[in-house]
């Protein structure tokens, strides 16, 4: 069992200090019921008992080096737009363009898979080593942030139900 030694005010500072404003009172509904059952959660999260489901693009608009898979998906409707007219003067080109933004569109899914699960890597890895403000500080700021979806065989939570939903497999929401 994952032990995890902090007071709820410095679990309370730890989130704010993330957010980069202090909590509102939904968020520390959410902090606290987080922090109740922290170790259920990153126990959950060591054994792979407990998911994380990532929401890339949120992901994305918060953290720059998540936004890789975006060129590609841009890309590729260049690609398509710019093929679009060229029909008209060579069927034949106009295909290679379409089949080059197709190339670009399975390049910006596979891109975007990665990054999701490269996120969730690095949040386990953080947990596993004890690592509060990388692992369940920032796992707890994400989900508050509607970033993170967490999921078991007992239940689901996203925002703004309670994380412990995911343990009790009921749905109650913050109010």
């Amino acid at each position: 069992m994952t032990n995890v030694n902090i007071s709820f005010e410095d679990f309370k500072r730890l989130l704010s200090d993330l957010f980069g404003q202090p909590l509102n009172q939904k968020t520390e509904v959410a902090a606290q019921d987080f922090w109740q059952n922290v170790s259920a959660i990153a126990d959950g999260i060591s054994q792979d008992s407990i998911a994380i489901h990532v929401d890339v693009l949120a992901l994305a608009r918060t953290f720059p080096e998540y936004k890789t898979y975006q060129v590609w998906k841009g890309l590729a409707i260049l690609a398509f737009v710019v093929a679009l007219p060229v029909f008209i003067f060579s069927w034949k080109i106009a295909l290679s363009i379409m089949a080059s933004s197709v190339v670009a569109h399975v390049i910006g899914n596979v891109q975007r898979r990665v990054t999701g699960k490269r996120f969730v890597s690095d949040i386990q890895e953080s947990i596993a080593t004890g690592d509060m403000s990388r692992g369940i500080g920032n796992l707890c700021a994400q989900y508050i942030a509607g970033n993170v979806h967490l999921a078991s065989n007992l239940g689901r939570a996203h925002w703004p139900q309670f994380p412990s939903d995911v343990l009790t497999g009921e749905q109650n929401f913050i109010q």
